[in-house]
């Protein structure tokens, strides 16, 4: 008989087998050795052999592309990577993915750049109209 609080023991125990089964107790998890990395694995394809890719990695794609497109045009070449954001932006916003920054910094740089180009023309023209009478 046990005595109450102890816990009951098998009636057979062998060294290092279960008792029922006379098999050896199974591994948890089998050990690599340091250094070896396991085999590659295969990247997921659908059945019908096209890759699947899911859309809102593809969605934070276009709003990470969108983020350094705006960043990208504020210091140089304003007008073409404005545009740039705002289109990539609106991909990732139709992917499901919000990029609210991508596409009010798009505009903000698009505008400020044709604001800037104007104000050369003007210069420019400026210049060449009265910079041409001399000191008179």
């Amino acid at each position: 008989m046990s005595q109450p609080g102890s816990e009951p023991q098998p009636e057979h125990q062998l060294n290092g087998q279960h008792a029922f089964a006379g098999q050896p107790y199974p591994q948890a998890y089998p050990q690599q050795p340091y250094g070896q990395q396991p085999y590659p694995q295969q990247p997921y394809v659908e059945q019908d052999g096209m890759p699947f890719y899911f859309p809102d990695l593809e969605g934070a794609n276009f709003k990470s592309k969108a983020t350094t497109y705006a960043i990208i045009g504020i210091f140089v070449f304003g007008i073409v990577f404005g545009p740039l954001a705002i289109r990539n932006a609106s991909r990732a916003e139709a992917n499901g993915v919000p990029a609210t920054f991508g596409k009010v910094a798009g505009w903000i740089v698009t505008v400020l750049s044709c604001i800037n180009i104007v104000f050369w023309a003007a210069i420019l023209i400026f210049g060449a109209v009265y910079g041409s009478m001399g000191g008179r």
